[in-house]
């Protein structure tokens, strides 16, 4: 199947991917769009908003790719609904791209406040992880996790507790002891320490 984006396979009557080991991990590549077609629907975004839509060479070296492979891309994305051209072989978003971008927008937004408001997780890794995720988190994730970041700012006493107590949460394991998370391998000893961080 082409690269820049999907269509749902293997979904259960309910809407939601059918459970089970083979199928939660290829629920991957039932993804509604790849991580490279969601930067170039952003770049297209991005360009419109400066005031004129864009051209594939404008998108291909917004993103730092070849015209080539630029072309082949957009040409996905079009077949998917999900771009157009105009008379002047300008790039339009459709309104199906024009939502897709809007709702990965958001989730990335979402995910930089959570990892770093709420995780205390540096600037730099916060943009590189929720770039990474930001096409495949699923909408009732986004919205559970908007939920915490609304509560964690409400200034309740209780979410003010509960940062605190986070932030103050030793960020390490006794040696030798097997971890209640991290069953394979312990993700406190690879990372850096996270006890008193903002």
């Amino acid at each position: 199947m082409a690269a820049g984006a999907r269509r749902p396979r293997n979904v259960a009557a309910s809407g939601s991917p059918a459970r089970g080991t083979a199928s939660v991990w290829r629920a991957f590549e039932d993804n509604e769009i790849t991580h490279s077609g969601a930067h170039y629907l952003l770049a297209i975004a991005a360009s419109a908003k400066l005031g004129r839509a864009p051209r594939g060479a404008d998108v291909a070296r917004a993103l730092g790719v070849t015209r080539a492979a630029a072309s082949l891309q957009l040409r996905v994305l079009q077949e998917h609904g999900l771009v157009r051209l105009d008379a002047e072989q300008r790039l339009r978003l459709t309104r199906a791209g024009s939502n897709l971008v809007s709702r990965v927008a958001s989730k990335r937004e979402v995910l930089l406040v959570f990892l770093r408001e709420v995780m205390g997780v540096g600037a730099a890794t916060a943009e590189l992880d929720a770039c990474k995720v930001e096409h495949l988190l699923s909408e009732e994730t986004g919205a559970a996790m908007v939920r915490l970041v609304r509560f964690l700012r409400s200034g309740q006493p209780q979410a003010r507790d509960f940062l605190e107590a986070f932030r103050q949460a030793t960020a390490s394991c006794p040696p030798g002891a097997r971890c209640d998370v991290c069953t394979e391998a312990c993700l406190l000893a690879s990372g850096p320490p996270q006890s008193g961080r903002a």
